[in-house]
């Protein structure tokens, strides 16, 4: 498939620069809003300007300092959470961090509050020999602490449970048995990044 292809994406891509671009929680300020922030709960990645905004200017911008270091114009695609790629995979094979039982990628030190974004090139880069092992072992805090069960001991999602889902991408109303699991969050939810 496209997603596990970058060649169908960028048919001369020979390297993948991957990043991982944090963010820090944020907390929100009672002046911005006419409703109590204690209220109600709010993903601390959706907080401030919109990453989707953000990213794409400064991934063009590091492409452009590639081609600087070249010397010449180099075939590239960049995304952001938008694209066909397997960001989370591409992120692990690069030697970010692994894939924890939450389906989040984890970095040892910098935890999950990171977004990741990658840049398709057509020019050989020298790959990272970063390898990151596994580091959940039996801890299962993040299973533990999701209200709606929405992560199976499989290191799978149930996105019809998922809070993030539930309030970001369903174009239906939450189901009845959920809604009093959901904790007062009204935009994604970020309870299994413990």
């Amino acid at each position: 498939t496209r997603r596990a292809d970058p060649k169908q994406i960028l048919p001369e891509c020979k390297s993948i620069l991957v990043l991982a671009i944090p963010y820090s929680p944020f907390t929100l300020h009672p002046s911005s809003f006419t409703l109590d922030p204690s209220s109600f709960k709010v993903a601390s990645y959706a907080l401030g300007n919109d990453y989707h905004d953000i990213i794409p200017p400064l991934l063009k911008l590091m492409v452009e300092f590639i081609e600087e270091q070249v010397g010449h114009p180099i075939p590239n695609r960049y995304y952001t959470d938008t694209g066909p790629i397997l960001e989370r995979d591409l992120a692990q094979r690069a030697g970010l961090g692994w894939i924890g039982k939450n389906t989040l990628l984890i970095h040892p030190k910098a935890g999950s509050t990171f977004f990741l974004a990658e840049i398709l090139l057509g020019v050989e880069l020298e790959p990272d020999e970063t390898i990151i092992t596994d580091h959940c072992g039996t801890c299962t805090r993040c299973i533990t602490a999701c209200p709606t069960q929405a992560i199976l001991p499989n290191r799978a999602l149930d996105a019809r449970r998922c809070i993030s889902y539930l309030t970001i991408e369903l174009k239906d109303e939450i189901p009845a048995d959920l809604r009093p699991l959901m904790q007062d969050w009204i935009f994604g939810c970020d309870i299994c990044q413990i």
